[in-house]
């Protein structure tokens, strides 16, 4: 039987919120279990940073070409590949007798979360009617704060009650849950509508394109920090781990509503433009970072996190929803370009913030992402820029073409390209 269009959706949103979460949880787990873990292994920061970089740095790498072969087998059997894989590598975390061994868990983690990016987002762009873009990432972006917020809440519940390991070995549990649910039950595509007619693409310039990526790289270099030493900055300044995992889940709750209101608010003003929105937001992270860099009150380093968490943490569903809008047809391939950047900065950022932190301390570090923030900021505004004159100057070829009688009746821009 045919799934009804709202169905259909429904569980494919699911599953992409699902997948998406189990790609990212083997990184955040480690970040809100870092004390325990470090405690266990005998390591440091450092050591932390070069965990969770390793992850991240086989997700960018890889992310291009996996981008490319899920726009080829399709988003059901990536997100099965995906949740099969996080299942692997969070069982691989919580069996390590050693940090080596940590690394090559992490390392397979890292080709989990560079499979079910993709994958969620073909899944999508296929499946979630034109109109309900901006919720729909909204809600599938909510996965890196659901992973926080289960990571937070792993920290009293299961690991200071009967330690770390189970924490991760109950993350494989639920991965493995979800790969045979994809597996029996992922949908295709959206069935079409009546009167529903496909509209060409109009795509993001290439230039432009990489510029995201690269601000999506800098913007992840300071939030991923964020995610995986916050709780450990925490304890580091007085607050008990208890409290510090609490936090954890709480900073993420609140990101993880905000994200959905953006996407909703997206889907109600589809005139504004999410590249101006994204660089609002990482200007006002900019602040959570420096009050956690002075946070020497218990309440300034609360209020720090909020701040970071809720305005500086909240921008990727926006990244993605402004990616796919324009490449419905090839999603899995376009944000296979921007997941590039994001997981390059995701690992260059903690590796990077955990060598800051051995050598001076924790507050010179998180100065150091405020910086980084800042320069997302501006990187998205020449991002912006250079798609819209890229723009320009299609319409004006366009126009030209068309005063000429040569013009390609398909290559049209739409009326509100100006403001986007």
């Amino acid at each position: 039987m045919t799934q009804a269009p709202s169905t259909h959706a429904a569980v494919t949103m699911l599953q992409a919120v699902s997948v998406t979460t189990t790609g990212v949880l083997p990184a955040f787990l480690l970040g809100a279990l870092a004390v325990q873990i470090r405690g266990d292994l005998d390591i440091g920061p450092a050591e932390m940073g070069m965990a969770a970089a390793t992850l991240f740095t086989v997700s960018g790498v890889l992310a291009r070409p996996i981008g490319g072969l899920v726009q080829r087998i399709g988003a059901a059997k990536g997100m099965v590949a995906s949740a099969t894989l996080a299942a692997v590598a969070l069982a691989g975390a919580g069996l390590a007798p050693t940090f080596a061994l940590l690394i090559v868990a992490l390392f397979v983690g890292g080709l989990a979360n560079a499979m079910a990016q993709p994958s969620a987002n073909l899944g999508i762009s296929r499946a979630v009617n034109p109109n309900r873009l901006g919720l729909a990432f909204g809600v599938k972006q909510s996965s890196i704060p659901a992973a926080s917020m289960i990571a937070g809440i792993a920290v009293p519940v299961i690991a200071l009650a009967v330690g770390w390991r189970y924490a991760f070995l109950l993350g494989s549990l639920l991965a493995i849950a979800i790969a045979v649910w994809a597996f029996f039950s992922a949908p295709g595509t959206r069935p079409t509508q009546p009167g529903e007619t496909p509209k060409a693409d109009r795509g993001t310039p290439r230039g432009g394109l990489v510029m995201l990526s690269v601000g999506a790289g800098f913007a992840a270099a300071a939030a991923t920090s964020l995610g995986v030493f916050l709780v450990d900055s925490a304890v580091e300044s007085g607050m008990a781990p208890g409290t510090a995992g609490l936090l954890f889940a709480g900073a993420a709750l609140l990101g993880l509503v905000i994200r959905i209101i953006l996407g909703l608010a997206m889907d109600k003003y589809p005139q504004r433009s999410p590249l101006v929105l994204i660089t609002n937001l990482l200007a006002l992270g900019v602040i959570g970072y420096l009050l956690l860099a002075l946070g020497t009150s218990s309440l300034l380093f609360v209020l720090g996190a909020l701040l970071a968490y809720g305005a500086g943490w909240t921008w990727p569903g926006l990244v993605h929803f402004a990616v796919v809008r324009d490449n419905r047809a090839n999603a899995a391939t376009a944000t296979g370009v921007i997941q590039t950047g994001l997981s390059l900065g995701a690992a260059a950022g903690p590796l990077l913030f955990g060598l800051l932190t051995a050598a001076t301390s924790y507050e010179t570090a998180w100065l150091a992402a405020a910086v980084v923030a800042a320069l997302a900021a501006v990187t998205f505004t020449v991002a912006r820029r250079m798609i819209r004159r890229s723009r320009v100057l299609t319409a004006a070829e366009t126009l030209t073409a068309e005063a000429l009688g040569t013009a390609d009746p398909t290559d049209t821009l739409t009326p509100m390209e100006e403001k986007r």
